[in-house]
């Protein structure tokens, strides 16, 4: 039994194709196939029981049946995979309507059995042309069934077959026309499909940076910064890599929103926020922590790289000024800094720094401190480094 399903497998493998979009497109073609020879089928049929008026249906099977084998070759080689189309739907729509109206006029008595044939190729369009596509299958329908009937009218002897031919054209100009409004139907419903499925993306998106970065300057939020923090906690107690922790405090912000104003104060805490962006490294992530209080969190980082990147932001702070309503404001920033002891819970390393930060507070600001054990003091040098603007 085992034997038998993979040699099946290996069979559709050869005949369809291993990959799954190869796969898609073979599948269609051989539905398209199967209804060509199901085609070829009853015409041979219907001469085997003596319709009348038949042309050479052998000449027209065999046509048919090269014509599919050249779009299969195309498919499954992967020559058709250089096109814009690779599963070659539009020129198969083309051919199938060819083919369909030489039916037509081969059929003689019975060509009135092609006409739904005709309907269900168009229907394969529907889910797979574009609007431009079909139109154009629709008038290249018109113009090859209007050559077919003239062709068999011209074999006609009697009037009033004539009224008969234009009852056929008329069915096939109802056809036509119908399936290019479905199809118009079709992808109206589709374009407001993407329309609507982008504008849930969109939303989802705006519901995320909601949920994860702060509105006023983009920065990460507290929420988001805390669930990054138990991630690399975790990481850097498997791997062993170090982990450093700073909190920022924008000195003597208090005295912006009450000399310039609130608004001056949002200004200058986006101006903050872009300019310590610009100095971190991307592996970095800052978050506001409240305020105008921030967080850095420097995964994979050794101490004293860390204070030469905390410093940079230091000076680049110092150096730069908000513009505010013609007036030009200082900012200079305070960082305690602290490396997360594996193992430890992570609100100690918190606290660690935010006890750093005070003590840069403490000793006259726009500095760094690093306090590296939770049992340090603000007095002990030797657990204690400190940064000073130069």
């Amino acid at each position: 039994m085992s034997v038998m399903k993979t040699l099946i497998r290996y069979s559709l493998d050869l005949v369809l194709g291993s990959g799954k979009a190869m796969r898609i497109r073979t599948s269609q073609f051989v539905l398209a196939a199967l209804l060509m020879l199901a085609s070829i089928g009853v015409l041979f049929f219907m001469k085997s029981v003596g319709i009348g008026g038949m042309g050479d249906v052998r000449l027209w099977a065999a046509c048919s049946t090269a014509g599919l084998m050249i779009v299969y070759a195309l498919i499954r080689s992967g020559y058709s995979l250089r096109w814009s189309d690779p599963s070659l739907a539009f020129v198969q729509m083309l051919f199938a309507i060819a083919c369909n109206a030489a039916a037509f006029a081969l059929a003689g008595d019975g060509r009135g059995v092609t006409l739904p044939l005709l309907a269900v190729i168009l229907m394969f369009g529907m889910f797979g042309l574009s609007i431009q596509q079909v139109i154009t299958v629709a008038v290249y329908g018109l113009m090859l069934f209007a050559e077919a009937i003239l062709f068999s009218l011209l074999r006609e002897t009697e009037r009033t077959t004539y009224y008969l031919y234009g009852a056929y054209y008329f069915m096939v100009v109802i056809v036509l026309a119908s399936s290019t409004f479905l199809t118009w139907r079709l992808c109206e419903m589709r374009e407001h499909m993407r329309h609507q499925k982008l504008q849930l993306t969109q939303a989802l998106e705006k519901i995320q940076q909601t949920a994860n970065y702060d509105e006023l300057t983009g920065a990460a939020n507290r929420r988001h910064m805390l669930q990054l923090i138990q991630y690399e906690s975790q990481r850097s107690d498997r791997s062993a890599n170090p982990l450093l922790v700073a909190m920022l405090d924008i000195d003597y912000f208090k005295r912006i929103n009450d000399t310039y104003g609130h608004q001056a104060g949002d200004v200058a805490l986006q101006k903050f926020t872009k300019t310590v962006q610009e100095k971190i490294r991307v592996t970095d992530t800052l978050a506001r922590w409240g305020g105008e209080e921030f967080l850095i969190l420097l995964t994979e980082t050794e101490l004293d790289v860390g204070l030469i990147c905390l410093e940079r932001v230091r000076a680049a702070v110092a150096a730069d000024v908000v513009k505010f309503a013609g007036s030009w404001i200082s900012l200079t920033v305070s960082i305690g800094v602290t490396r997360y002891q594996p193992g430890e819970a992570f609100e100690k390393t918190l606290t660690r720094a935010d006890e750093a930060l005070y003590a840069a507070k403490a000793q006259g600001r726009n500095q760094i401190v690093c306090l590296q054990q939770s049992t340090d003091t603000v007095d002990s040098m030797p657990d204690i480094s400190k940064v000073k603007a130069g």
